[in-house]
Formats: structure tokens, sequence, C-alpha cells
């Protein structure tokens, strides 16, 4: 160890070694900070700044670092971004693209699902094509895989649409997916934008997600069209170590 190292730096290397090498799988509980610090005989407060790199790393889950945290599963998850959500696959699944998506990784997908009428923020207004502060319908998701969480999906709507489509102010699960649903009420998808930016994820993201300050997150603005108008804007955010975008796109 180098002389002006900081103590946390060593058990925080092992730690991650453990990790690395095996000796740790996926779901394993984590040293605790008595284990660490015992360990290399430091203090709790050191051990416990190391448990906290390995967090931020993306290594280690969050939560009560005494009781002791999880080994991360460091598998990255392909998401095909442009396969599925098209309307043939929609309607063929016969579920949400999520779940369909996720059961083809033989995991088990969630999502708790909140419904808000919220102000449009300028930003949403531009997306939408409303006034900004108008009145727009949202669907918030946290989705998880195998009960932990993974991403956080909010979808908006022009207030005309819940007219056609009053499901989508029903907080249940549309089991088709609302794009399938909306589909069967004559309002078709026929194209949509994404764009995609990277930035720290905001201490809400972190802790809804449960990763660390030094794992960026990937945010996916999905905007839907029918016949040129906008139907849908999907903004979702995922954990920039657990899933990769795939866009299958003709040549």
């Amino acid at each position: 160890m180098g002389r002006n190292e900081p103590l946390y730096v060593k058990p925080a290397n092992w730690l991650r070694e453990q990790i690395r090498s095996g000796e740790l799988s996926p779901g394993q509980t984590a040293p605790t900070e008595r284990e660490l610090a015992e360990r290399f005989q430091v203090s709790r407060a050191t051990a416990a700044r190391a448990i906290e790199v390995l967090v931020n790393e993306g290594l280690v889950s969050g939560g009560n670092s005494r009781a002791g945290r999880k080994i991360r599963d460091g598998r990255v998850l392909p998401i095909h971004a442009s396969r599925s959500e098209t309307l043939d696959r929609r309607r063929t699944a016969g579920v949400d693209a999520w779940v369909s998506d996720i059961q083809e990784h033989g995991l088990t997908p969630g999502q708790a699902i909140r419904v808000e009428v919220v102000p449009a923020s300028n930003t949403m207004a531009s997306h939408l094509r409303v006034k900004a502060g108008e009145p727009v319908a949202v669907r918030r998701r946290l989705r998880t895989l195998d009960g932990e969480p993974n991403n956080v999906s909010d979808s908006y709507y022009p207030m005309r649409l819940t007219q056609q489509v009053p499901e989508i102010l029903d907080p249940a699960d549309v089991p088709q997916g609302v794009i399938a649903l909306m589909s069967e009420r004559g309002i078709i998808q026929d194209h949509y934008t994404d764009r995609l930016r990277w930035r720290p994820p905001t201490p809400e993201e972190a802790q809804l997600l449960e990763i660390g300050s030094g794992v960026s997150v990937l945010v996916q603005t999905r905007i839907s069209y029918a016949n040129d108008e906008v139907v849908r804007v999907t903004e979702q955010i995922w954990p920039g170590d657990r899933i990769e975008l795939i866009y299958e796109l003709p040549a």
C-alpha cells in the first residue's frame, strides 16, 4: 500500500477481486462493515467507505451495509429497442413489450404502475405538441427483473387521447400494452423517434434503481406518431451498467 493511499482502498480492492474472480457470486451477501473492519484492522467507517466504493461502481447493491448488501449480477441485458415495439410484434405477443422481452430471457418481469395528470413541462409540451402547462396524462412504472428494480418508464399522453382510450387513466396493467390497445381503437402508431442521452442519476433515480453515484443512466425518449400526430412520449431511465439497447435498421 502506498504511503498516502487511503485506508479504505485495500479492503475495496480485495472485495472487488472477490467479485471479479467469482469467489462472491451474484445474489450472495457481501461482507458487512464489521467483517471487513475485522479482516483489515480498520475502523467501521473505513470499512463502510470501502463498501460504498463498490456500490458506486455498480458491483454491490445499495441498502443497509451493516446488515450486508448483495453482489450484483454483472450480466448486461440486451434490449431490442427497435424490434420489440413494432405493432406486428405487439399484436402477436399479446402482452406488454417489456413483459414479452424479459420473458424471452428467462427472467420474471414486474412493474408497479402509478397514473397522474400533470401540467406539461416545456420539454414535454414541445414533444407532445401541446401548450406548456396544459394537463397531460402520465403512466409511471417502476419495472423489475426477478424482483430487483431495473428501470423507470414514464409514458405521457395528450388528454384528448384518454377519451378514446380511457384505460390510459386506469392504474391497472394493460395486458397487451397501450400501443396494441390504441391500435384496436383505430389509433395506429406508424413511426417513432428515439432520443438518447447519458447523465448522472438524480438522487431519486439512484434510490429507486439502487445504483451508485458512479453509474450513469441512459435516458431514452421515444416519441410515437400516428398519422403524423404525437400520441405518446415515453421517457425511460436505464442504469448504464445493466443494459444495452439494440437497434436493427434498414441499410
